[in-house]
């Protein structure tokens, strides 16, 4: 059994995964709060917690999917946002060590769930072709696949489509910058503008889909921002399909294929939900660990 952690800006998610001749499979996902908001020793507090409640003789590791820029070979973190405040620089590996005893592979959360929809769900029979993935939560994360394998270089941003910018002198995301996707396109974004259209945000896409007139222009301009967004990933990364996952994609639920639809581009919907990245981080351990 592999305890499998996506830890993300405002939960940790974690789950046993197991496998044997049949495959494989996931156990029951437990949620905590991440306690970002009580910094680094409040984020680490919660990570324990959450690998302690599986932490037993039959656990042969960690798999994590984090927020931020993890460095895969030594499974640090290099870079994060306001997301997980003071979390640059943290040892994943040594941390499991440590405290557990355990051996740990660490990857961005947003690669993870690439690596898990091309291994398992909805990328499944587009392994040999270039896929890009949007990830649409509390952020937007951003992960592209060729040649069998994530991608991540100077060359692709690094892979971090939710800080491309799309709108010239936009909104400040966390980030610091300017017009990221992000500033547009995740759930808190979405949430904002739903509100300053005097929308309830929680059935935004029903509503649309029943032609409500201030919904419908509200899915309108999301859109229009999720096709600019979609031109940049082009530009520096060309894909045959992208697939988009998140909250925000199981927010559509069965208006997703109107709401992505005519935007230029083969998008498809993630088929692992909210397991994704903890099933990712399962394939980045077992390919890696030592």
């Amino acid at each position: 059994m592999t305890i499998c952690i996506d830890m993300g800006a405002t939960e940790i998610k974690v789950a046993p995964i197991t496998q044997n001749e049949n495959g494989i499979s996931i156990g029951k996902i437990q949620r905590l709060p991440t306690n970002a908001h009580l910094g680094r020793d409040g984020i680490v507090d919660a990570l324990y917690t959450a690998i302690s409640s599986l932490c037993s003789a039959d656990a042969d590791g960690v798999a994590i999917a984090s927020a931020g820029d993890i460095d895969t070979k030594t499974s640090v973190i290099t870079y994060a946002t306001g997301n997980l405040l003071g979390m640059e620089g943290f040892d994943f590996v040594r941390f499991c060590r440590d405290y557990f005893s355990l051996g740990a592979r660490a990857i961005n959360d947003a690669h993870a769930a690439l690596l898990g929809e091309v291994e398992y769900g909805a990328g499944v029979n587009y392994r040999d072709m270039r896929v890009a993935m949007l990830t649409l939560g509390s952020g937007v994360g951003g992960a592209y696949y060729a040649d069998g394998a994530i991608v991540t270089n100077e060359d692709n941003g690094f892979g971090r489509f939710g800080h491309l910018c799309i709108r010239e002198g936009g909104r400040k995301c966390t980030c610091g910058k300017l017009g990221c996707s992000e500033a547009y396109l995740s759930g808190r974004a979405i949430h904002r503008d739903a509100a300053a259209m005097g929308i309830d945000g929680y059935d935004i896409f029903e509503k649309f889909a029943l032609g409500e007139s201030r919904n419908v222009e509200f899915v309108a301009r999301f859109r229009e921002n999720l096709g600019a967004t979609l031109d940049r990933v082009m530009e520096i990364s060309p894909f045959d399909v992208c697939i988009v996952g998140g909250g925000v994609a199981d927010w559509m639920g069965a208006q997703f294929d109107s709401v992505v639809d005519n935007l230029g581009y083969n998008v498809i919907r993630a088929s692992l939900g909210n397991s994704a990245g903890m099933y990712g981080a399962y394939a980045h351990y077992k390919e890696n660990r030592q």
